[in-house]
């Protein structure tokens, strides 16, 4: 039954999304320094990269796994980089309550950056094919309606989790100031260049 799939699917989209990796720190600082708003919609662009690797994993767990295996090396390492411009980009930020401005282009150019992160990190993808073959789901073409419904429930999933991270953070929002923002940003600013680091090490030395 499609139901059944729809929360099969937004359970994985929730387990897929949680972690707490660059995107949930950049997600939780944007709603600390800007809005909620603005920190679920840098949410959303994860959501649908999470979405994507769905959609893939159902449709082809043998061939997806194929083609992990030959690109995962040179995606960690461009994914690294990325993480560590981003992390200088934290480093060098010194928001300022008073000056905030919470625009529709800056949302997107967030959600962007989300969507680039999630989409270039193998572990992703590697989850979705453990939580699908763990469960029996991988290879769908014959069950396009279940198909459907499980990548549905993984979209609804992980949009549940980032409008509820965003919706925490925000409650403490109105009790920072211009230097809890600043420690954030340097805080998050070195977690995400560990990870980084940590990408490029492994596939470089």
């Amino acid at each position: 039954m499609p139901l059944i799939y729809i929360l099969w699917g937004a359970m994985i989209g929730i387990v897929m999304a949680a972690p707490l990796g660059p995107v949930n720190l950049i997600c939780i600082r944007r709603t600390l320094a800007y809005s909620r708003r603005n920190g679920f919609t840098v949410g959303m662009g994860a959501a649908v990269a999470d979405t994507i690797f769905g959609a893939i994993a159902a449709f082809g767990l043998s061939s997806v796994m194929g083609m992990v295996n030959q690109v995962n090396g040179w995606v960690e390492i461009f994914g690294g980089v990325i993480l560590i411009i981003v992390s200088i980009n934290l480093w060098t930020k010194h928001p300022h309550l008073a000056d905030v401005e919470d625009t529709i282009r800056d949302r997107l150019k967030g959600a962007v950056g989300a969507f680039t992160l999630t989409i270039m990190n193998p572990m992703t993808i590697l989850g979705f094919v453990f939580f699908f073959g763990a469960f029996g789901l991988g290879n769908m073409e014959q069950e396009l309606l279940e198909a459907i419904a499980l990548i549905i429930g993984i979209f609804l999933g992980s949009s549940l989790w980032w409008f509820t991270i965003t919706g925490c953070a925000g409650y403490m929002r109105n009790r920072l100031s211009d230097d809890h923002l600043l420690k954030i940003n340097r805080v998050s600013a070195i977690i995400v260049a560990l990870c980084g680091v940590w990408a490029l090490s492994k596939n470089l030395f």
